[in-house]
């Protein structure tokens, strides 16, 4: 039985954490918890440990101080990092530390337990070699070239700076990386990857990524007398081989020939990007990278701005029907890529972004895109990214439910804030009697008996308002303030313009600044 404590600032973690914990091993023991990093200490001259799990942000001294203490005065103590953040600063603290495992929050019980088998394996490992004194050399080279195969994967990973590649102590890897000729291939396979370890082959070493059960690396060595031609040859029976080897879903990337350690980051995004620019659909295949191979996709799906106002207005069920609509778009096109899917992902994760710092606006107004940008530069699937959606996107929708943006009872209210908020938008009669769900005739109707104005002309109304302040606020073009109020015909715009104020655009705006110079 192997004692343990935990480390949070957050008393419901804990008790949450320690649940999960007795719910999945019998072969740990609590001794107690901690609320921050200098009681964590105290806690551990008391207790004695054998296995620490650790928040990384926390008062009095955070989890990246507590892991150079731990480093320093108690390194033989093995730690599961668990944190709600991605962040490389955390992930580098962390690496150095040499922490067993790095959990992100949310987790599931699946992956606490292999965090803890892991984290086992590894004090039994450290009991057995102090006891098998015999092996200790034998044990000391494998525990070198582990450390230099994690090395390696975090390098090739890019969690350390390009320029600074690793420098390696362990004879088998010093004896392989002498070739001058290397290629990668990174692995995805949709279902998670059997194998989780890192290996060495005769002339390959396969490393599964630290951050992803379902991605892996395998870097070919390759003799530096062999042809260019011949080294991609032997990339693409390799590419077969792993194939064969994890199922016929599988799919690989394979990256240009290198010649350096410090080229592997380059090669990593070569090789995902050749994993990229596959068509959604393909499975089983293999795809070497071509510079400058990413193409226009097919047009952005239009259900976009339905999808953003189902968000604004809490409405988690149509959110999830849009998300199907949105992926089941793209998989229906046989033309579209996974960088395609990406892009148009960031794009819609970009207006999500800007919707809810309108709600929650947030120290320096950024939102961290972390979260985003992590899964996509991990994932190949659509599936994956679609649950991705559906977790995150349905989550701020119930959460600006609470706003009530659109509760009034009067579905003409929520039409006019509808109208005032995406003033910037095509706003045309079809596009509003889908989202508040009455048809076209009846929307003309009723809004013009409740507040006794065209539905048009009310949206004239807004829009002319809107220019009036951008030409008073800003210097930009005419045409520019046009188009960004949705309207692309700028003749049309000067008409609609002089007609409801009684100038032409270029009149009011000198007309406000000559009473600006008035008022001065």
């Amino acid at each position: 039985m192997y004692k343990f404590i935990i480390v949070d600032d957050e008393p419901l973690i804990r008790q949450g954490l320690l649940k999960k914990i007795k719910a999945v091993t019998n072969e740990l023991i609590f001794s107690g918890e901690a609320d921050n990093g200098e009681d964590a200490l105290d806690l551990i001259q008391a207790t004695d440990p054998h296995l620490i799990f650790t928040d990384m942000r926390m008062p009095v001294m955070d989890g990246k101080s507590l892991l150079r203490q731990l480093q320093n005065d108690y390194s033989d103590k093995k730690i599961i990092v668990i944190s709600g953040f991605s962040d490389f600063e955390y992930m580098q603290e962390a690496i150095s530390a040499r922490v067993v495992h790095y959990l992100l929050k949310p987790f599931s019980k699946d992956e606490i337990h292999q965090a803890i088998s892991k984290a086992i394996t590894a004090i039994e490992s450290e009991q057995s070699a102090k006891a098998e004194t015999l092996n200790i050399t034998k044990e000391a080279e494998q525990l070198s070239l582990q450390g230099d195969l994690q090395a390696l994967l975090q390098y090739i990973a890019g969690f350390y700076p390009a320029e600074k590649p690793p420098s390696f102590r362990s004879a088998p890897l010093l004896n392989l990386m002498t070739s001058r000729r290397m290629i990668l291939l990174t692995l995805y396979n949709p279902e998670d990857l059997v194998a989780q370890e890192p290996y060495l082959e005769r002339t390959s070493i396969f490393l599964p990524h630290p951050q992803s059960r379902k991605l892996a690396f395998s870097l070919l060595l390759c003799d530096a007398s062999l042809s260019d031609s011949k080294v991609l040859e032997l990339a693409s029976y390799e590419a077969k081989q792993l194939i064969k080897e994890t199922g016929p879903q599988a799919c690989i990337g394979i990256s240009g020939r290198i010649t350096d350690l410090k080229e592997l980051p380059q090669a990593r995004l070569e090789s995902m990007s050749a994993l990229n620019c596959r068509a959604i659909a393909d499975q089983g295949q293999f795809f070497h990278y071509r510079p400058g191979s990413y193409q226009a996709g097919p047009e952005m799906w239009e259900g976009s701005r339905e999808l953003i106002f189902f968000i604004e207005s809490g409405n988690s069920d149509k959110v999830k029907d849009r998300i199907h609509d949105y992926f089941d778009y793209y998989r229906g096109q046989p033309a579209a890529t996974i960088h395609q899917l990406k892009e148009n992902c960031r794009a819609i994760i970009t207006e999500v972004k800007t919707l809810v710092s309108v709600y929650f606006p947030v120290e320096n107004g950024q939102h961290t895109s972390s979260s985003l940008e992590g899964v996509l530069n991990i994932s190949f699937d659509s599936e994956e990214l679609r649950g991705y959606f559906l977790t995150v996107l349905t989550s701020i929708a119930e959460l600006l439910k609470e706003q009530s943006v659109y509760a009034s009872p009067n579905v003409i209210d929520n039409v006019k804030v509808y109208i005032r908020k995406n003033i910037c938008s095509s706003l045309t009669l079809e596009h509003l009697s889908n989202l508040f769900y009455i048809s076209p005739s009846y929307l003309s109707y009723l809004f013009k008996e409740k507040t006794g104005e065209n539905l048009i002309d009310y949206v004239n109304k807004e829009r002319i308002e809107r220019a009036k302040l951008l030409l008073r606020t800003s210097n930009e073009k005419i045409y520019k303030i046009a188009k960004s109020l949705g309207i692309d015909n700028a003749k049309y715009f000067f008409r609609l313009f002089k007609k409801m104020t009684g100038f032409t655009p270029e009149e009011y705006r000198k007309l406000s600044e000559a009473e600006k110079e008035g008022a001065r």
